[in-house]
């Protein structure tokens, strides 16, 4: 029988999350930048959360329509 894979730190998660977050901020703050050149980074602060919550929305929705497939013909 072989051995299960060793599960990965959570210190090791959190710290790979928080690197996917800031490249994710950095391109919408690119993005801001370039649609708002006259704004400065207390705007882009300010409706960031609201860009995070949109974000994890579509990707919710992406996951779930992917994984459609998977209920089908079930009764749940």
């Amino acid at each position: 029988m072989k051995n299960p894979k060793p599960t990965r730190s959570v210190s090791d998660l959190i710290a790979r999350v928080d690197t996917m977050i800031a490249y994710w901020k950095y391109i919408a703050e690119v993005n801001f930048k370039q649609s708002n050149p006259d704004s400065n980074q207390a705007e882009f602060e300010r409706i960031w959360p609201k860009t995070m919550d949109n974000f994890f929305l579509a990707e919710t929705i992406r996951t779930a329509n992917a994984l459609r497939h998977l209920s089908r013909g079930r009764e749940n």
